[in-house]
């Protein structure tokens, strides 16, 4: 990729435009405003720097501290599948094969309750899980040590999500108020299934059982409008946040939030979608089924690019993985499987035995992975 500036341009311009579009990306909002105003910038940053989805100068950040610091590990030693570590630099899908891919059980955290949903905070610190315990599990990476919250719901928790950038989370339920541990957010009259957080602005969606969705502004803790539109899960397109994708029964559907209108839907699953993701670009969406995975492009129609076949084998969640962007980790019935779409072999993981993997959550910052399931426990993997 190229950039290109007039050459007139001071080269100070260009680094405050550099920074206020990294801030801008980390989530730090507020922040990059004040940054934008005593700096003068003026300028939008190029479209070129979506590129960038965490910040054009993000590289440099990561590159200046592995230069300066070793990698952190969790105290608690690996409890299972020893492997050699895949390091901490972000690579391309064909060093999965010049390094013979591996993946280590780092930590374990267990629940009195079966999990369904998990979330790590943007650098990695923090994991938060929950499901049927209606507390959310919070585990700490550079401890091992976990707590669960002094709120909770009256009903089992569907979905936990970091608002980016920050240690705020928010849960859903069908109690019918998705609520962070700032304040509760009442105003759904069917059951809360799924939310998500804006990458950079102070917006909240959540959709229920009745196919609405609720847009928050988390400043004011009010709700901003209504609409009919909901499904099983919907998820912000990353670094932009130009769109809301929907996830309802076998369809995709792919909102402008401007507009809350229709700009393309993704259609070919034979059964229900459980778990969708978008990829760090905000380029493809991957999504599951029980029978079936797919990627679908956002550039090129909403084509599906990639399937692969379940067999039998039950998947349940998907994400794209944190250091090979071109791959996708799935979890199902005992195991989780690295799938690579553009070759399509298959590497798999045993991560919980007679159980679900029922959540993932995966970190770009540590490179870390977590798996929630239904047996009570949240593993952590690298």
């Amino acid at each position: 990729m190229s950039l290109f500036f007039n050459g007139n341009v001071p080269e100070i311009v260009i680094f405050r435009m550099y920074m206020y579009d990294y801030l801008k990306k980390r989530g730090l909002s507020y922040t990059a405003e004040i940054f934008r105003k005593e700096g003068h910038v003026t300028t939008q940053p190029p479209f070129e720097f979506n590129q960038y989805p965490h910040g054009f100068l993000h590289e440099f950040w990561v590159k200046l501290h592995d230069d300066m610091y070793k990698p952190r590990l969790p105290k608690k030693l690996p409890s299972s599948n020893q492997a050699l570590n895949v390091g901490s630099k972000r690579d391309t899908t064909p060093q999965i094969y010049q390094e013979g891919y591996s993946i280590q059980s780092l930590a374990t955290f267990r629940s009195i309750d079966l999990l369904s949903a998990c979330d790590f905070s943007s650098d990695g610190k923090v994991l938060a899980s929950a499901g049927f315990g209606r507390k959310p599990l919070i585990c700490y990476m550079d401890t091992c040590d976990c707590i669960t919250t002094s709120q909770s719901h009256s009903a089992p928790i569907s979905e936990v999500r970091f608002q980016p950038g920050t240690n705020i989370f928010a849960t859903s339920s069908s109690d019918k108020a998705p609520g962070t541990v700032l304040f509760d957010l009442a105003g759904h009259n069917g059951v809360v299934k799924s939310l998500d957080f804006h990458p950079f602005e102070g917006l909240l969606c959540s959709s229920d059982s009745f196919d609405v969705i609720e847009v928050w502004d988390l400043i004011q803790g009010v709700r901003m409008k209504n609409f009919i539109a909901g499904g099983q899960q919907i998820r912000f397109q990353p670094v932009s946040g130009k769109f809301l994708a929907v996830a309802k029964g076998n369809t995709i559907t792919i909102l402008d939030i401007q507009t809350w209108n229709v700009q393309n839907r993704f259609q070919g699953h034979n059964k229900e979608i459980f778990s969708m993701c978008w990829d760090a670009k905000g380029q493809k969406i991957a999504s599951v089924t029980e029978d079936c995975a797919r990627v679908w492009s956002i550039a090129v129609c909403g084509q599906c690019l990639h399937e692969y076949q379940s067999n039998g084998k039950r998947f349940q969640s998907i994400i794209f993985h944190p250091r090979y962007p071109n791959a996708l980790v799935i979890g199902g019935f005992q195991n989780m499987e690295l799938w690579i779409p553009e070759t399509g072999q298959v590497y798999h993981i045993h991560a919980h035995t007679n159980a679900t993997i029922t959540g993932l959550a995966a970190c770009p910052q540590n490179e870390f992975i977590a798996s929630c399931s239904s047996d009570c426990t949240v593993k952590i993997w690298k």
